[in-house]
């Protein structure tokens, strides 16, 4: 198997094959279309975008919900034609890490929908520290928060 792997390698490298996304580990036709219907619609544009990036722009496109697609796409992304499957993603210590950063992605964006700033502003702002309280996320411990009463 180890052979074949590697013969498959050196013809990519060479450009004589290409690899569709449905070729990726864990991805199949429905998920291909997701991501072509999302502007993903090659391998390089999905590694140049990245696991998170893709799901969240299929999160906000309204085709996806669950966070079955994000495992898929991280086992997708690691080596072809190994991959790892999307069941150990979502057992491995990379599941909270993921699932905060999704949070709180779509927490900024939600934050500045609401405040009607374009998303790069806010972003911006917060990244500077400007923003004088953060959002309790799960998993993470709680703040004691500062009283005048408490010594």
């Amino acid at each position: 198997m180890t052979e074949r792997n590697s013969k498959v390698r050196r013809r990519i490298a060479a450009g004589k094959l290409r690899l569709r996304l449905r070729d990726l580990r864990n991805l199949g036709p429905r998920a291909e279309s997701l991501l072509c219907a999302a502007g993903i619609s090659s391998v390089e544009a999905l590694r140049e975008r990245g696991a998170l990036e893709a799901y969240l722009l299929l999160r906000r496109g309204g085709e996806v919900r669950s966070l079955n697609m994000l495992w898929a796409l991280v086992g997708a992304l690691e080596p072809w034609p190994e991959g790892r499957d999307w069941r150990e993603v979502a057992r491995s210590e990379q599941r909270l890490p993921l699932m905060l950063a999704v949070e709180s992605r779509e927490s900024a964006r939600r934050e500045t929908l609401e405040a009607g700033q374009p998303p790069r502003a806010a972003s911006k702002a917060a990244r500077a520290g400007r923003s004088t309280e953060e959002a309790w996320v799960p998993g993470m411990p709680f703040k004691a928060r500062k009283t005048k009463n408490r010594p």
